[in-house]
């Protein structure tokens, strides 16, 4: 928490580049440590590694832009396989229809927010993003902090896009975009290690 905070604080201060790359990927990477000191198993490996390839894949974006959202995109694949690992046995229609219009709909917006050369990259980026945030809401974790921290995350992106394409101009939207970012992470990571450790 306090390196997100400093982060923040020296975004658009005359800190060194070098050393603001590495502070913004820290808050990431200590929750992942903070997920296999919690709990040790195959479970919290692969959310460190979602989380681990968020952290480097933000903090590269500036320098590698394509690179790093092949990273985050991994990134996600490792949490869908970690949710869907998980997932409920049966779910009510509104839960059905919930995961369906975060699945379809997240891509969708995406590709309208982005800029006319970004729209396809935003797109394939937001399927994986969506089917994050869909497997998080359907699988048996907590969906008061899981799933409501994937859709946090799914939101933040979608911020991100937006800010970068069709609302470049409106300044607020990239600044707040990260500490979201990193909040929907907290709940997500602090949720699955919390609910794996009640199961044990």
């Amino acid at each position: 928490m306090l390196a997100a905070l400093a982060f923040i604080w020296l975004e658009n201060s005359r800190f060194p580049g070098l050393y603001l790359l590495g502070l913004k990927a820290a808050p990431l990477l200590l929750l992942a440590v903070y997920a296999v000191l919690r709990h040790r198993g195959n479970d919290t490996r692969m959310l460190a590694g979602m989380l681990a390839c968020e952290g480097v894949g933000t903090a590269l974006y500036d320098y590698l832009p394509y690179a790093s959202i092949v990273l985050i995109i991994i990134g996600f694949g490792l949490g869908i396989g970690l949710f869907t690992s998980h997932r409920r046995a049966q779910l009510t229609g509104s839960q059905k229809a919930a995961v369906t219009a975060i699945l379809l709909i997240t891509p969708v917006i995406g590709f309208l927010l982005a800029s006319p050369e970004m729209r396809m990259t935003a797109l394939v980026f937001m399927v994986a993003v969506g089917g994050m945030a869909a497997s998080a809401w359907a699988s048996t974790f907590p969906r008061y902090r899981v799933g409501a921290g994937a859709v946090v995350i799914m939101a933040a992106n979608l911020l991100a896009i937006a800010a970068g394409g069709l609302m470049q101009r409106e300044l607020w939207m990239a600044h707040f975009a990260w500490p979201l970012f990193y909040f929907g992470n907290l709940m997500l990571s602090t949720g699955v290690t919390v609910e794996l450790r009640s199961r044990r």
